[in-house]
């Protein structure tokens, strides 16, 4: 039991760096079927592509700081205890920005489905999953959304 016990505030995040530029933190908590992950977005951060799962649920739970979800039909506001989640299948895409000054850090978690498909309409690309391996496909401008 000992090697699945985690606690979050002794644990050593790893650092990455977005190709927009943007750093997070991330500690990877994931076990073999569900996918967890504490991120920890700077002022200015993006949590990620705007983007939707095909076959994936996901979850997103606050625990710190305040941040804005972006949707295809809007913005919502983001403060602690916050808990949103995105249906598999939906064409609900998003991302979530840090336009504060202070440091946000969620909670995000879902399915480790080997065959899920992840849409990113703005930049007309799919992040492909199968057997293993993950493919990047891209198509021509508008026909992914």
């Amino acid at each position: 039991m000992a090697n699945k016990l985690t606690n979050i505030n002794e644990a050593k995040f790893k650092a990455d760096t977005s190709r927009r530029g943007e750093q997070w933190w991330e500690l990877d908590l994931s076990g073999e079927h569900l996918g967890v992950r504490v991120e920890v977005l700077s002022p200015g951060g993006f949590s990620s592509y705007h983007h939707y799962h095909t076959v994936e649920e996901e979850h997103v739970l606050v625990l710190e700081g305040t941040a804005t979800l972006v949707l295809d039909d809007g913005e919502v506001a983001l403060r602690p205890g916050d808990h949103v989640w995105f249906a598999a299948g939906e064409e609900e895409a998003h991302h979530i920005e840090n336009r504060s000054t202070e440091t946000f850090k969620f909670l995000v978690f879902g399915e480790r489905n080997a065959a899920d498909v992840v849409v990113y309409p703005r930049e007309g690309v799919m992040l492909v999953k199968a057997l293993g391996r993950k493919q990047i496909t891209y198509e021509e401008r508008g026909k992914l959304s």
